[in-house]
């Protein structure tokens, strides 16, 4: 492993420095950067649901923490060239998979109690107008009614990818892979 190499343990030192000094080798890639952001957004989403809920919720196992921001770091990659269509037939516009992927998990981490584990295209994205479906997989950490939930997360998605992309999204699944109920089963 070179000097160069940025690991989980450099962007969460990072994070604990305050993001300085500055990290070119964090901050200016866009894999790393979209890294740093999920940390970012999982940490807080922890800070937040110790403050909420200390005495009534089991903490998670580190093994989740370390499975949820595996499966970022896998999607983070650049993945696929999805095309842009633009006003000038000579330029070649496109945005990758992994970006795409950063707006799902944005857009549905920002739904109250679900974190986005994971999620994938699937279909021909380097077509503009080709069907593609949507697998989103959500955790629903709050004891929150799942389906309700999964409704949001999906009118989230489906906001946020028709505004930032051309994509034609033919349908958003929800699969919940992992629940987190309060301790008496209630709502918070």
């Amino acid at each position: 492993m070179s000097d160069d190499t940025v690991t989980l343990e450099r962007i969460s030192d990072y994070l604990d420095a305050g993001r300085l000094p500055y990290d070119p080798a964090i901050e200016d890639d866009p894999e790393n950067q979209a890294q740093l952001v999920a940390l970012a957004r999982l940490r807080s989403l922890s800070a937040r649901l110790v403050e909420d809920d200390a005495d009534a919720v089991p903490a998670p196992d580190s093994g989740w923490l370390s499975g949820v921001m595996e499966r970022v770091r896998r999607e983070a990659r650049s993945g696929r060239d999805l095309p842009i269509a633009g006003d000038d037939p000579r330029a070649v516009l496109q945005v990758t998979e992994g970006a795409v992927r950063g707006l799902i998990r944005e857009a549905g981490d920002g739904v109250h109690g679900a974190i986005v584990i994971s999620c994938v295209l699937r279909g021909d994205v380097s077509t503009i107008g080709a069907p593609v479906r949507v697998e989103v997989t959500i955790s629903a950490l709050r004891g929150e009614f799942v389906p309700a939930m999964a409704d949001e997360v999906r009118a989230a998605v489906g906001l946020r990818l028709a505004a930032q992309t051309e994509l034609a999204v033919e349908a958003i699944d929800i699969v919940v892979g992992d629940v987190h109920l309060l301790a008496d089963g209630g709502r918070p």
